[in-house]
């Protein structure tokens, strides 16, 4: 009996190491994800604040857009201004250039009116 016995302990200290090894097993394993899982908050950090910069780039850009959109609306006021100016001037180049006919036609009809009394005046002599 004092064999059985001690087989029977052998074999229950046999399964103790087997259960130790696999306890140890488990424990590295369990270290190992808890490293991976602090790499993993790390990297979580790391996004937050690569997010909170480009949430800051985002807000610049939409200032900056809104500035923009401004500068587009003056332009375009001033467009306006530009478009107004430049009918008044076509419409002053064209009143000048009526008045230079008008004058051309008054010159022209001079000039004949003059070669007419010359022609006269060389009869009368």
């Amino acid at each position: 009996m004092d064999t059985e016995l001690l087989q029977q302990i052998l074999g229950k200290v046999s399964q103790i190491d087997e259960m130790n090894t696999r306890l140890s097993q488990i424990e590295s394993d369990i270290s190992e994800v808890k490293n991976e899982q602090k790499e993993m908050k790390k990297d979580i950090v790391e996004i937050k604040h690569e997010q909170q910069g480009m949430k800051k780039d985002i807000i610049e850009i939409k200032l900056e857009q809104q500035g923009m959109k401004k500068d587009i609306v003056k332009i375009k006021q001033e467009q306006q201004g530009i478009k107004q100016a430049v009918r008044e001037i076509d419409e002053r180049t064209k009143k000048i250039l009526e008045n230079q006919d008008e004058h051309e036609q008054l010159i022209h009809l001079l000039g004949m009116r003059s070669l007419k009394q010359e022609a006269e005046l060389n009869k009368m002599k």
